[in-house]
């Protein structure tokens, strides 16, 4: 209502959500006749990431802290039930219920950030599940694990139809300069863009600007 009223486009993206776990999705449904069921798995070493991150997925804290700071809401990815509702609203599915489930991931070794130290047993960082329900059938699955020490950074995505699809981005998609990149890249679609809030699948398919 407020950009309506001041006729400005505001557009909601980032890295995740925005892309990687839901505008790729999408796009790469192009390519298919149907779709049965899409699976999108996030995994990232969270050594790499700056502390504030860190912090997010609860790395250093035992796991009663853990439980309470998911509680209030402190710890855990912001956006997996969105990423969900945004992909079955592309495909047209009449999702019947999403669940978001947040798990601690524990350390089995000390492992050690440019920040922090975590020791055997205490969270190392988050393993969490979104799940889409369409008769009571689990159509859309978003997998992201998070934690100091993941032997493998990867973005892949799994599309059970006709084609079926994998795609894997070994290393993954770097979250960091990710964010700013995608922000910066979609100003011009949403200097163009009609007035209101949008999605990503709102707007045409932002590239690199010149």
């Amino acid at each position: 209502a407020c950009a309506n009223k001041a006729k400005v486009a505001v557009l909601a993206t980032g890295v995740n959500p925005g892309f990687a776990m839901d505008a790729l999705p999408i796009a790469l449904t192009a390519v298919c006749e149907h779709v049965e069921r899409v699976t999108v798995n996030r995994v990232q070493d969270a050594r790499i990431r700056r502390l504030p991150f860190q912090q997010k997925i609860g790395a250093g804290l035992t796991t009663e802290q853990f439980a309470r700071k998911v509680r209030d809401g402190s710890v855990g990815h912001v956006g997996l039930t969105e990423s969900i509702a945004m992909i079955a609203d592309a495909l047209g599915w009449p999702v019947d219920r999403i669940t978001d489930d947040v798990q601690p991931k524990l350390a089995a070794v000390t492992t050690s950030s440019e920040f922090l130290a975590v020791d055997p047993g205490y969270v190392s960082g988050i393993i969490q599940d979104g799940v889409g329900y369409v008769k009571r059938r689990p159509v859309i699955r978003l997998h992201l694990e998070a934690y100091l020490g993941a032997p493998e950074s990867y973005d892949s995505v799994e599309i059970e139809g006709s084609p079926p699809l994998s795609m894997k981005i070994a290393g993954g998609i770097h979250g960091d300069i990710a964010t700013a990149a995608i922000v910066v890249n979609s100003i011009p679609k949403v200097l163009s863009a009609a007035p209101g809030l949008h999605t990503m699948r709102d707007l045409p398919l932002p590239s690199l600007r010149p």
